[in-house]
């Protein structure tokens, strides 16, 4: 053998080393990162070791909520939902489950808190703050439809508060805003906004967005809808196309309420009635 050929045999298995560390590199960055979503968005609790049946549990329920073909592995597909833009909200309310039996089985779950509502039928709002290049008129516009976009659906009414004193709050904030670590906003992308269940009665939203009302950004009346079904009481949705489902979707042309997220908004608060409507302004 050469000793040019030797070199170039040597530099060759140099390089297949090289790219293998760093395939376990990338392998586990991605495992340390599918880990902190998991425990962010409920799948597992905040502990600093699991077992391989507690995260491939974990990972099959996370698949199961974003209809991912459900078996347990990080593949490709898994990791890039997770990546994907979101509501910053847990998926899942208690991880409980995680010992007791497979989540995924359920057909389905309780999706409404009944120990969080509000119990009066009429609710103020208030809007803190608002990026700058957004129009305060187009935005009052925006949220108001939003509202009522659930009080078309239940018996409950809404309005601008006309001084400082408001049942619910919104607000855009950056990064850290004192909501605590797993309430700190990621930049561009990943959580978009968060919200309170009652009675706190506060949606924020990610100020680093490009937020846009006609069409040219990320369409903050769809995110505004979804945090607003928080802030009256509803948890994530586990159907698709619902609006409580917990991935961005665009505002089609037909942009309706789905099916379960009006069963769950009326099972807190009731269906429309204009004799129910009337009386939460009058008494």
């Amino acid at each position: 053998m050469t000793h040019r050929r030797m070199i170039a045999e040597i530099c060759s298995l140099l390089l297949i080393i090289s790219l293998c560390s760093c395939m376990d590199l990338g392998a586990e960055d991605d495992l340390q990162n599918a880990k902190a979503f998991l425990v962010k968005y409920g799948y597992l609790e905040d502990e600093k070791d699991y077992s391989k049946t507690q995260l491939a549990a974990a990972v099959r329920n996370f698949q199961w909520t974003a209809h991912l073909p459900v078996n347990g592995d990080l593949n490709d597909a898994t990791v890039l939902q997770m990546h994907l833009p979101r509501c910053g909200m847990k998926d899942v309310s208690q991880t409980k489950w995680l010992h007791g039996g497979p989540f995924y089985t359920n057909h389905r779950r309780k999706r409404y808190t009944m120990k969080s509502k509000w119990y009066k039928r009429h609710l103020t709002y208030q809007i803190l703050n608002w990026p700058w290049y957004l129009s305060s008129r187009q935005l009052r516009h925006a949220v108001k439809a939003a509202f009522q976009l659930w009080g078309n659906v239940s018996s409950l009414t809404f309005s601008e508060a006309a001084g400082d004193s408001a049942d619910i709050r919104l607000a855009f904030f950056d990064g850290e805003h004192n909501d605590g670590a797993r309430h700190a906003f990621d930049g561009p992308g990943g959580a978009l906004a968060h919200a309170f269940f009652p009675r706190r009665g506060e949606a924020h939203f990610d100020n680093a967005e490009h937020w846009s009302l006609n069409g040219k950004g990320r369409n903050l009346f769809v995110v505004l809808a979804h945090e607003i079904g928080h802030t009256l009481g509803l948890q994530h949705s586990s159907f698709k196309n619902a609006l409580m489902s917990p991935y961005y979707k665009k505002l089609g042309k037909e942009y309706v309420l789905n099916f379960d997220d009006i069963l769950a908004i009326q099972m807190l608060y009731g269906k429309f009635s204009e004799p129910d409507r009337l009386c939460s302004y009058m008494c």
